[in-house]
C-alpha cells in the first residue's frame, strides 16, 4: 500500500502524457533532424573517399596503358556519360577541395589522391562516425524512456 507521500508525489496521468508528448516533440524536431544531417555529412565523406579511390583505380589502370585516348566522361553523379578524347595524356586536374583543381603529373595525383584518402579516413570520417552514434544513441535513449512513461500510464490507467 501507497503511503499518502508517495501518492502526491507520484505523477498524475495527465503530467505524464504531457511529458510523453514533449519527448515525443523533442524527438520528431531536434533529434531526427539532427541524426538525419549527421548521416548524411558521413555518407559525404564515405562518397568523397569512393571518389577519389575510383579515380586513383583510374589513374593506374590509365598509367598502364589500359585505357584508350577516347573514353566515357562521367559528367555528374553517374547519370549522364559523354565521349571524351584525351590529348595531353601527361597532366591531370583535381579537385583538392573547397573549389579548387590543381594541375598534376598522373604520379603526382596517385601520390595526393592517396594522402586525400588517408586524411579522409582517419581525421574526418572518425569524427562524423561518431557524432552520428552520438545522435542515434541520444534517440534511442529517448525512445526507451517515452515506452517508460507510456507504461506508466498504462499502469496508471489500469489501476
Amino acid at each position: 500500500m501507497k503511503s499518502r507521500q508517495q501518492e502526491e508525489e507520484a505523477p498524475s496521468t495527465a503530467e505524464l502524457r504531457e511529458k510523453l508528448n514533449e519527448y515525443s516533440h523533442f524527438i520528431e524536431h531536434t533529434l531526427q533532424p539532427q541524426l538525419k544531417i549527421a548521416l548524411s555529412e558521413r555518407e559525404e565523406v564515405e562518397s568523397e573517399i569512393n571518389e577519389y579511390q575510383e579515380l586513383m583505380n583510374n589513374l593506374i589502370f590509365f598509367k598502364k596503358g589500359k585505357m584508350k585516348d577516347v573514353t566515357m566522361v562521367d559528367l555528374g553523379h553517374q547519370l549522364l556519360y559523354c565521349q571524351a578524347k584525351i590529348t595531353d595524356c601527361d597532366h591531370v586536374f583535381v579537385s583538392v577541395g573547397m573549389g579548387f583543381h590543381v594541375e598534376f603529373t598522373i604520379d603526382e595525383a596517385i601520390a595526393f589522391i592517396k594522402r586525400r584518402i588517408s586524411f579522409l579516413n582517419r581525421e574526418k570520417l572518425p569524427s562524423r562516425v561518431d557524432k552520428a552514434r552520438e545522435v542515434a544513441g541520444h534517440v534511442e535513449t529517448t525512445l526507451e524512456i517515452l515506452e517508460s512513461i507510456g507504461v506508466e500510464i498504462q499502469n496508471l490507467d489500469g489501476v
